[in-house]
């Protein structure tokens, strides 16, 4: 690219120029959900006259401000995207990303989501995008409140809005839009997962990357008078994300869990028969994606940054947990899988090797991790492979010290890797950076890169063994799942109908 400006279909903007890369932060792509678009599709930008800066990221969308999440700035005014586009005269293939943060925190702008080295090492285009979030994304209201109309699952109408920007864009950012990976963490890769799934995004994607994936409590907490429409339409956001956060510990029923609260994961997309009209393992099964070519993975650990580090944990001590005796741990596995409790901890104290400084807890978070991300994801791959399409699974196994906790090969320990970012600043923090880390950073980045430019990753697929590449540790290709956990999850967590009810993807 020669010219730091460019024509969008909203108007012009201007670039700024970084290290072998061209940057433009803050490019809107649907506009400002505020008054009666709060809860609104989204709706087009409109277009303006001149050459807009591109030169400041936007703020957040609606959470409790964090400066880890890059959240300090928060507003209505929160839809934006990010573009790294390298040097060269493309096109080249697209990358973009859906940020994670349990579908209540995070932006893409976060300093661990930084594209330029992805960009610039990989000749690829790299878009990071926002979504609305919690109760305002994925809160549930068109049952109490018809007069909102298509209102639900507002996070992932937003995703498909951005995704639409890209093909409809992209291409004067020297991208390919005939060439793009959606790819995201945590529920970011649930998002992408979730987008296979939904009819109004074939097409808008040819390749998808998913690590560690797989609302009237709202209204009756938000202050004021009049009806709740009123309420929700008046309500100012830290009212909101107030109201938000105490709807998130209120019991729910969902899945295995139908007695405790949900906390985090309590707003998430919803089946709506419409949008979203199964659930997304199910669709997968059914081949709805089975042209989209899947790589998907987890973390060996994952659970452990949740359980053991602080703040994430709540600032619990490590000490808390390695006091926790057997008969603790035998409850809480009870309480998160009623009726299989005995089964889960006989199961676990034969698969885990405890570690000294965490105590029995260990099999705790062992089950989490599995019951959270890992099966989900053997299940997605199952369910791609199953439904005639290409999939390739990965599992990163780098351990870490941080946060003063041996935390394993835990959530996020993945992240850096794939932005080289492992030997920075914020890297390190869960890579432990250094010489091992920045090894596994070249192979993890060329085996994105070459899945964005059409390629295979560079090992066999899951077709072949269903075996997954390892990032980390000894061993080269590793089950995600043992035999005995195998057996253990088929008669808890069913894997879908693959090869039932098949649908032509076109």
């Amino acid at each position: 690219m020669n010219n730091r400006v460019v024509e969008t279909t909203s108007g012009r903007v201007q670039g700024i120029d970084l290290d072998g890369v061209r940057a433009y932060r803050g490019v809107p792509f649907a506009s400002p959900p505020q008054g009666d678009l709060r809860f609104r599709p989204p709706q087009p930008v409109k277009p303006w006259s001149g050459i807009r800066a591109a030169d400041r990221f936007a703020d957040a969308a609606w959470q409790m401000p964090n400066p880890l999440m890059a959240s300090e700035a928060i507003s209505d005014d929160c839809l934006y995207l990010n573009v790294w586009v390298p040097e060269g005269d493309g096109p080249f293939p697209v990358m973009v990303w859906i940020h994670g943060g349990s579908y209540t925190s995070g932006s893409p702008s976060q300093v661990l989501y930084n594209g330029a080295e992805l960009a610039r090492r990989n000749q690829v285009v790299v878009v990071n995008l926002s979504y609305r979030l919690g109760a305002w994304g994925y809160g549930w209201f068109r049952d109490l409140l018809p007069d909102l109309g298509e209102s639900g699952n507002l996070g992932l109408q937003d995703q498909l809005a951005g995704l639409r920007w890209v093909s409809d864009n992209i291409a004067g950012f020297a991208g390919d839009p005939g060439r793009v990976t959606v790819f995201g963490e945590s529920a970011g890769g649930f998002s992408v997962a979730t987008l296979m799934a939904c009819p109004q995004a074939q097409g808008l994607f040819q390749s998808a990357i998913v690590q560690s994936g797989a609302g009237d409590v709202v209204l009756d907490e938000l202050p004021g008078s009049g009806s709740a429409l009123d309420r929700l339409l008046a309500a100012d956001m830290k009212a909101l994300v107030r109201a938000q956060n105490r709807a998130a510990r209120q019991v729910v029923e969902r899945g295995l869990r139908t007695n405790t609260p949900q906390f985090g994961m309590t707003f998430m997309p919803v089946v709506d028969g419409d949008l979203l009209p199964r659930l997304p393992v199910d669709a997968v099964a059914a081949g709805v994606s089975r042209t989209v070519r899947l790589m998907a993975g987890v973390c060996r650990d994952e659970w452990n940054l949740f359980q053991y580090a602080p703040p994430f944990n709540g600032n619990v001590p490590l000490e808390t947990f390695r006091a926790m005796p057997r008969d603790e741990i035998l409850r809480r596995l009870t309480r998160n899988l009623p009726g299989n409790g005995e089964a889960a901890l006989a199961h676990y104290e034969n698969e885990i090797e405890v570690h000294p400084r965490r105590g029995l807890m260990d099999y705790f978070s062992a089950m989490e991790t599995e019951r959270t991300f890992t099966v989900p994801t053997v299940r997605l791959l199952d369910a791609q492979v199953g439904a005639g399409g290409q999939a390739w699974g990965f599992r990163f196994s780098h351990e870490i010290d941080s946060f003063g906790v041996p935390l394993g090969a835990c959530h996020v320990s993945d992240v850096p890797f794939v932005f080289g970012l492992a030997d920075t600043p914020a890297g390190r923090l869960f890579t432990g950076g250094g010489a091992p880390a920045v090894e596994i950073e070249g192979r993890v980045m060329a085996a994105w890169g070459a899945f964005a430019h059409g390629e295979t990753p560079g090992w066999d697929d899951w077709a072949s063994d269903r075996q997954a590449n390892n990032f980390g540790g000894r061993e080269a290709r590793v089950a995600l799942l043992s035999a005995s956990g195998e057996r253990f999850w088929n008669g808890i967590i069913p894997a879908p109908g693959v090869g039932a009810d098949k649908e032509a993807a076109s």
